[in-house]
């Protein structure tokens, strides 16, 4: 048995991973410094 990290994400955020893929959401993650860790965070900028 498996055990994969789960990473809470926006509605949007996980719509936007299902188009651009895992890599691309974490990149943006990064990119805005992004605190996976606090439960009421508002969701990443998806637009360029």
């Amino acid at each position: 048995m498996r055990f994969l990290p789960m990473l809470p994400m926006t509605t949007n955020e996980a719509a936007w991973k299902r188009v651009h893929g895992a890599g691309a959401l974490q990149d943006r993650w990064l990119r805005h410094g992004t605190d996976l860790r606090d439960p009421v965070r508002s969701g990443v900028p998806l637009s360029d």
